[in-house]
C-alpha cells in the first residue's frame, strides 16, 4: 500500500467515524456540535475525492525505427547516369556557346548509349554548327565534336590532307572534257531533322503571339539552318500543321492570320 492510498483510506474512515457522530448528536439534540460534525463530514469527503481522482498518466510513443535504406537497383543507377550525361552535355555547350540549345538526334538516344552506338545532337545558336558528336564511354561524357549539318566534322576534328594534288594533263584540248554537274545539296533531311526539335517550341511561340494580338512570328537567320534549306523547312512546317510559312530575306515568316 503506497501512501496516497493510505491517505485515502483515512480519510474514508474519518467520514465513516464522522457520520456516526452525527447520528450520535442528532439523537441527543446537541446541535452545536453537529454543526460542527457536518462541516467535518464535508471537508473530509472533499479530502477523500481528491484522493480518489487517478491521474492520467500520458504514454510516450515508442520511437519509430528508421526505414531501411533501400539499395540502388540497376535501373536506378542507369536513370541517374542518364541525367548525369544530360547535364553533363548541357555544361559542355554552355561553356562554348552560351545562348546555345540541343536536343538529342536520336529519339532513342537514351537506349543507344546503353547499347554503347554513337550518339548526336542537333544544335542552335551554337556559332553555325547544327550537329554534333557526343562522345560517351562507360556512361560518361568524355567530349563533344562539333560537326556542320551538310559538311562532316569541323576543321578542328579533321585530319589535314597532306597528300598532294594530282597533276592533271593540260595538253588536252578544253572539249574533249566536260565539266562535271554539280548535284544540288538534298536538305529535306536536315530540315526534317530541325523541324522536329523545334515543333514544339514553335507552336509554343505561335500561341503566345496569337495571344498577343500579332499578326506573324518570325524565324531569324540566326536560328535557322542555311538559307538553301529555308524553302524545305517552309515544306516541314507546313505537314506539321504550322500554315501559311513563307520565305523572307530575314529568315522565315509564319503568319498568323488568313
Amino acid at each position: 500500500m503506497n501512501q496516497k492510498e493510505f491517505k485515502r483510506r483515512m480519510a474514508y474512515e474519518v467520514l465513516i467515524i464522522l457520520g456516526m457522530l452525527a447520528l450520535l448528536t442528532f439523537i441527543c439534540r446537541l446541535w452545536p456540535i453537529l454543526l460542527l460534525i457536518i462541516l467535518g463530514i464535508f471537508i473530509a469527503a472533499i479530502r477523500l475525492l481528491f484522493l480518489s481522482s487517478k491521474k492520467v498518466e500520458v504514454i510516450e510513443p515508442m520511437p519509430q525505427l528508421p526505414e531501411p535504406v533501400k539499395e540502388p537497383t540497376e535501373r536506378d543507377v542507369r536513370e541517374l547516369a542518364y541525367a548525369v550525361i544530360l547535364k553533363r552535355i548541357t555544361e559542355l555547350v554552355t561553356d562554348e556557346y552560351p545562348d546555345a540549345r540541343w536536343v538529342w538526334e536520336n529519339p532513342n538516344a537514351k537506349q543507344c548509349i546503353q547499347n554503347g552506338e554513337e550518339v548526336y545532337v542537333l544544335l542552335n545558336r551554337a556559332g553555325g554548327y547544327r550537329r554534333a558528336k557526343v562522345v560517351i564511354a562507360n556512361l560518361q561524357v568524355l567530349g563533344i565534336k562539333y560537326c556542320s549539318a551538310e559538311e562532316g566534322d569541323t576543321p578542328e576534328n579533321q585530319e589535314l590532307d597532306t597528300e598532294e594534288p594530282e597533276e592533271t594533263d593540260v595538253s588536252e584540248s578544253p572539249g574533249d572534257s566536260e565539266p562535271e554537274e554539280e548535284r544540288p545539296v538534298n536538305y529535306e533531311l536536315l530540315a526534317y531533322e530541325w523541324t522536329e526539335a523545334h515543333i514544339v517550341e514553335l507552336n509554343a511561340r505561335c500561341n503566345e503571339a496569337i495571344a498577343e494580338g500579332k499578326e506573324s512570328v518570325l524565324l531569324t537567320a540566326e536560328e535557322l539552318p542555311v538559307k538553301e534549306s529555308w524553302p524545305d523547312i517552309c515544306n516541314e512546317l507546313i505537314r506539321a500543321g504550322i500554315e501559311n510559312a513563307v520565305c523572307q530575306d530575314a529568315g522565315i515568316q509564319i503568319n498568323l492570320t488568313h
